[in-house]
């Protein structure tokens, strides 16, 4: 399988994924506009750290990872490992990688969800969600588990 058609993977379960976790009446309802932009090139080598998830294709691996240290918000890296690299071992462990960060993309879904009024209320309220996440690809060189299990 290319790492094209893995990466189309990637994003796409990250937009469903995204999609899912907005409030919704129907919760197999896909949002109303999904976007992406060109992926930016990177190539920088970098060491992160995270939880090690199995990704939505099969043998693929994704990373959520803190953006800085003590930061709130959360990074996604769709994992490219070198020929040889089984992360299957790894799957719902904090690890610490070492390889290059090859690419980032933007994605983003939007929409809008009628939902029942309150008892004794006027009007039909709307609903609108708007998530947006970076993916960032990255070649990884080197795996270290940290022995312990994560379920981020």
């Amino acid at each position: 399988m290319s790492y094209a058609r893995i990466g189309g993977t990637v994003v796409v379960a990250a937009v469903v994924s995204l999609a899912g976790t907005a409030c919704s009446k129907d919760e197999n309802r896909a949002p109303e506009l999904a976007t992406k932009t060109a992926e930016q090139t990177v190539n920088q080598p970098k060491t992160i750290a995270g939880c090690l998830h199995p990704g939505a294709a099969t043998n693929t691996f994704v990373l959520t990872a803190a953006e800085t240290e003590g930061a709130t918000s959360t990074a996604t890296y769709e994992l490219i490992p070198k020929a040889g690299m089984d992360l299957h071992a790894y799957a719902g462990q904090d690890v610490e990688l070492s390889g290059v960060l090859l690419t980032r993309q933007e994605v983003a879904t939007s929409g809008k969800t009628e939902s029942e009024p309150s008892k004794g209320a006027a009007g039909t309220p709307t609903v609108e969600t708007r998530t947006e996440l970076e993916v960032r690809k990255f070649q990884v060189e080197a795996v270290k588990g940290t022995g312990n299990r994560c379920d981020k």
